[in-house]
């Protein structure tokens, strides 16, 4: 296994991305801190990851409440008993407004930018020593995966608030691959395009009524589908994969990286 005896942090964790990416880690041999906002989803899917072998913590937190995040450091230290953390994903997000910027309220902005941007950073900035000691141990290597979005590659009408948080943190994805590969930490990213689940099927059932023509979810479905290059829209399942390449040594040597997993609905361009 690519992760055995590994210790992972999981934010944002829920029926969804944060689940599979917990499930994904802890298959490949990682134990799991799962980190939520609220409780509702973290003891099912820590019961997921026991029944793999691996071991799972639970901490309930909000990463835009410093002291929360300071919290889950001590946490870390005392409860689950070590001085280091191999990895830590980023997966906690704010899905902003859908409303044109001509008529957006400003202030309802800053709740998506406090999350996806100053939220992530406070977390990171806040495991960042237990990080740098699994870094600059034996080792040598310790890994951050920021869970970003196709929506910075692939600009669309009035998703601004969500863009405009997500762009910010794919800019200091960067910097902080820069500043942190001396200790030992991998900074990358996964960008997802459209994620199939229940939420997404609900997105396209209000598309279909809106259009008052007799359309169904399935028919925007395949409409999404078509755009890509492989024809379907990949389940957070799928992504979480890519979250565990990140995450294991076979990207020892990859940092930086903003890696779109979307079907081919986005590709960068050529070199």
């Amino acid at each position: 296994m690519l992760l055995t005896d590994k210790l992972a942090v999981v934010t944002g964790i829920g029926p969804g991305m944060g689940r599979d990416i917990s499930l994904g880690l802890a298959a490949e041999g990682a134990d799991v801190v799962l980190v939520g906002r609220s409780d509702r989803h973290m003891p099912s899917v820590a019961e997921e990851i026991r029944a793999l072998g691996r071991t799972a913590w639970m901490f309930q937190a909000d990463v835009t409440h410093r002291d929360q995040c300071d919290a889950l450091a001590e946490f870390i230290r005392t409860d689950v008993g070590s001085d280091h953390l191999d990895i830590l994903v980023n997966s906690a997000f704010h899905a902003g407004e859908f409303v044109p910027f001509a008529e957006a309220d400003l202030d309802r902005w800053r709740r998506p930018l406090d999350v996806n941007y100053f939220g992530t950073l406070q977390m990171t900035q806040a495991l960042l020593p237990l990080l740098r000691a699994a870094g600059e141990g034996p080792a040598g290597d310790a890994r951050i995966v920021m869970v970003n979005t196709m929506s910075v590659q692939h600009v669309e009408a009035n998703y601004g608030s969500y863009t405009g948080s997500k762009a910010a943190l794919a800019g200091v994805t960067k910097t902080l691959a820069m500043e942190l590969g001396v200790h030992g930490i991998r900074v990358n990213a996964v960008h997802p395009g459209y994620i199939w689940g229940d939420s997404v099927k609900i997105y396209f059932e209000m598309q279909a009524a809106e259009r008052d023509d007799g359309s169904s979810w399935e028919d925007v479905y395949a409409e999404r589908a078509r755009e890509t290059a492989l024809g379907y829209l990949p389940h957070s399942s799928e992504i979480s994969g890519a979250v565990v390449f990140f995450a294991s040594p076979l990207a020892k040597c990859v940092t930086g990286a903003a890696l779109p997993v979307n079907a081919g609905h986005w590709m960068p361009p050529s070199a």
